[in-house]
């Protein structure tokens, strides 16, 4: 409780307005501030340790849905990328295209219908 106690007592002195302004106009770092301050106190530890989640490994139990889901969708991206699909459009446009072009050649060299009257 003392060390969580100091250590928000070191937090107001760094972030009050004061301190800021002075500390602004001789541009200290947030860690000289601290040596300063704390540096009397060489036993106590000032870590702040993660609670929950060890943020170095990213692993799939520790990703989001979210991230889970952008990953995947990112992997297909990737993998629809490499493929060649102008053989399947030029496929579908033969078979859209070339029926109607083939009737028509048809009815205008029968005479069926006239292009120029």
């Amino acid at each position: 409780m003392s060390s969580s106690r100091t250590q928000l007592d070191l937090l107001e002195q760094l972030t009050s307005a004061s301190r800021y302004e002075s500390d602004r106009a001789t541009s200290t770092t947030i860690r000289e501030q601290l040596i300063r301050l704390a540096g009397d106190r060489d036993g106590d530890d000032f870590t702040i340790k993660l609670v929950g989640k060890n943020l170095n490994k990213a692993s799939p139990k520790f990703l989001t849905t979210s991230q889970k889901r952008n990953i995947k969708r990112q992997a297909y991206l990737n993998e629809v990328s490499t493929r060649n699909d102008s053989v399947f459009f030029a496929t579908i446009g033969a078979f859209v295209l070339l029926p109607p072009l083939i009737i028509l050649g048809i009815a205008v060299a029968t005479g069926y219908v006239q292009l120029f009257p």
